[in-house]
């Protein structure tokens, strides 16, 4: 058993019935608290009545609450001073000698005192000879009738406990005990000697498979389909709200029951959770398991995984379609409206010539927008002159820059590009510490959808006082109108579906479906290369994974090294199926076409040739060279025509060294091609001290 900390309630022996307690006041007192308790005087009722509504507001947690709210944290801190005490009551006499309120005088701690009774919070018993409300003797009692304490006792201490503490086994270990005793409450828990440094090393041993396991067997079985919900279903963060409106048959939990029994076994709490003021939906009870030990309940408290009906993965198809547009925009002209939209002409020549849209059902439309929003953000393509879109040397070094590093450029445009589901007041932080729960995943192991997402958000609950998150959000929304919050179910599931809208997008993620709806996920080979995270090594390299045939179809069998091949295959190859195996046609259009973007053919074959199990057929070869001889080039450039009266003039030009740089030809004796870098005002200039000078003319 754990022991209670010093400040935390005491169980108090039965006082003084809250009945009791009324009838013993007059019945102007009692219109006077009915006015505070229920906002009414109801002057008309008598005064068994007043008695009757009066017992049914004071026993009520909410109507408690509230009233609660109108109380300084003065009066708070005097209310609990007589929670602590043997049924409830206290004299003043031990408040006065009590450090808290030395620095109170006499007068001040009557005045409190009379505020609580006058707001029904505290009364006079009616062993002290039915004293005034003025007496001024020092061991005057008083006392908090029972059904009311009781209904205090249940949430007045949760506001003394951070959100470390509350969410966190590292903050309630921290709460429990100092650093010099965390060795005794280790040996004791895990019945054996044990040594640490800090609260957090301390949790991390209790967090461990065996410990939790050891601890869980003290809950009684009644409580495991519950506990099994709230780690599965909720992360380890469940409202009696919301258990209520879905699992109505599990949220009728007693709460200093559970709390008792979850606290005394490290492995959470039920208390009342209010979280508005950090811009988070939660202001009622919650049943909470400490974030250290969710990932381990979760798998001692589930059935074995079924595993998925279908698997979902997009490899690099995103990186190609990129290429892809890129490459249109290179070729083809683009011009955008006086709002800075893209006509819808140039969308539909280019939503056929994606690959996902045929892979993963993502509409062309919506495709080409991201796109164009990535490459301008990027500044893989700027805006030109007369609203015309086109390519920028980062954009036509696209292809030839490294996989890992097209991979960190989307994943950082989306984090800053929020989604639908993910807001930005918290979204920022959330999105880094999922990103660390998605690189501690195993690579090709499937995981609960949810999982990392409840992970995530539980490490941010828990660090929402070391973020400022309160002050961050109070300081927002102070003067300006206040954002929707999200409940902490909301805010994970936020998360998993902006992993399956971007991570997923990118062949960072698979997912995998039960019963037609997303359920797993796993990190890919790709997103572990993407996330900085060293994959198992690869084992002995085997065949080589490409296949080409003599009627130029090519099948690639994938593997965690093949993403490159993917991307150059689909440079000068025509993707017919993206299986188990990838299935490419090369033909005579998609040659020439890599070829007019810059592709030799020389590295078309040397790609072939190299990850090919068996030779290249020779008329592969020939054909690819044959077709590639085709495409033909031919330049063109804006420059100026400077033209001579005689061959003298223009042998004068060219003997000038400060001219000279500008000729790009001579075409005849008395014709010469000059760069346009050159303006008409500066070749003026230079031509003066020669002697020679520019005629007016179409310029």
């Amino acid at each position: 058993m754990i022991e209670r900390p010093e400040n935390s309630p005491r169980p108090a022996s039965r006082g003084v019935a809250l009945q009791v307690t009324l009838e013993e006041r007059s019945g102007r007192e009692l219109r006077e608290l009915l006015s505070f308790w229920d906002g009414q005087s109801r002057a008309e009722l008598p005064d068994q009545r007043l008695v009757g509504e009066l017992r049914r507001s004071m026993s009520s947690e909410k109507a408690v609450r509230k009233r609660l709210k109108f109380l300084s944290k003065k009066l708070v801190d005097l209310l609990k001073f007589f929670l602590r005490g043997d049924g409830y009551r206290a004299d003043l006499a031990h408040v006065t000698g009590t450090k808290s309120f030395s620095y109170l005088s006499p007068f001040e701690l009557k005045a409190a005192v009379n505020a609580l009774i006058k707001r029904g919070f505290l009364f006079v018993p009616n062993d002290n000879g039915r004293a005034s409300q003025d007496n001024e003797r020092s061991n005057e009692t008083f006392l908090v009738p029972c059904e009311l304490g009781d209904v205090l006792q249940a949430f007045i201490w949760d506001d003394d406990r951070s959100v470390e503490e509350i969410f966190s086994l590292r903050g309630q270990l921290s709460r429990l005990v100092d650093r010099q005793d965390l060795n005794e409450l280790l040996s004791d828990s895990l019945g054996q000697p044990v040594s640490c440094e800090s609260h957090a090393d301390a949790a991390a041993l209790l967090s461990e498979r065996e410990a939790v396991a050891a601890r869980l067997a003290g809950v009684p079985k009644k409580h495991h389909e519950l506990l099994r919900l709230v780690a599965l279903s909720y992360g380890g963060i469940a409202s009696r709200s919301a258990m209520q409106k879905h699992h109505k048959s599990l949220s009728r939990w007693k709460r200093k029951e559970l709390q008792e029994l979850l606290e005394t076994e490290l492995l959470g709490t039920v208390r009342h959770v209010s979280l508005g003021e950090y811009g988070i939906h939660q202001f009622d009870e919650a049943l909470v398991l400490f974030g250290e030990v969710v990932p381990v309940l979760r798998e001692l408290l589930s059935p074995e995984p079924a595993a998925p009906d279908l698997a979902r993965s997009l490899g690099v198809d995103l990186i190609t379609d990129i290429s892809v547009f890129l490459s249109f925009i290179e070729h083809n002209p683009i011009k955008l409206t006086l709002s800075g939209k893209v006509y819808r002409t140039a969308v539909r020549k280019l939503e056929d010539a994606f690959i996902l849209p045929r892979t993963s059902g993502v509409g062309g439309d919506w495709l080409f927008h991201y796109l164009f929003d990535f490459a301008m953000a990027q500044a893989l393509i700027t805006r030109g002159d007369g609203r015309n879109v086109k390519l920028t040397i980062k954009g036509r070094s696209w292809d030839r820059t490294p996989l890992e590093r097209k991979l960190a450029r989307l994943l950082t445009f989306s984090c800053s590009n929020w989604t639908s589901v993910v807001e930005p007041f918290h979204g920022e932080r959330l999105l880094n510490l999922y990103l660390e729960q998605i690189k501690q995943l195993p690579v090709g192991a499937w995981v609960d959808l949810n999982a990392p997402a409840f992970d995530a958000r539980n490490a941010y609950f828990a660090d929402l006082d070391t973020y400022a998150v309160r002050d961050c959000f109070q300081s927002r929304y102070q003067f300006a109108q206040q954002a929707g919050m999200r409940d902490p179910t909301q805010l994970a599931k936020a998360l998993s579906a902006w992993a399956r809208e971007r991570l997923f997008l990118f062949g960072l993620v698979d997912v995998g479906e039960l019963d037609g709806k997303p359920a797993w996920m796993r990190l890919t080979a790709l997103g572990a290369k993407a996330l900085g995270v060293e994959s198992p090594s690869a084992s002995e390299a085997g065949d080589s994974p490409l296949i080409v045939n003599p009627d130029f179809e090519v099948i690639l069998f994938p593997d965690d090294e093949t993403y490159d091949l993917i991307t150059a295959l689909d440079r000068f190859a025509d993707r017919l199926s993206s299986d188990s195996a990838y299935r490419y046609k090369i033909t005579e259009t998609s040659v020439e076409k890599a070829v007019s973007e810059g592709l030799e053919s020389a590295a078309i074959l040397r790609t072939l040739s190299e990850h090919s199990r068996v030779e290249v057929p020779q008329n592969v070869i020939y054909s690819i060279g044959q077709w590639a001889g085709k495409v033909k080039f031919v330049t063109q450039s804006v420059v100026s025509l400077v033209r001579g009266r005689t061959k003298e003039v223009v042998d004068r030009i060219l003997h000038d060294e400060t001219i000279k740089p500008f000729v790009l030809e001579r075409l005849s004796a008395t014709t010469l091609l000059m760069s346009q870098e050159l303006s008409r005002d500066e070749l003026t200039r230079l031509l003066e001290p020669l002697g020679v000078f520019l005629e007016s003319g179409d310029g």
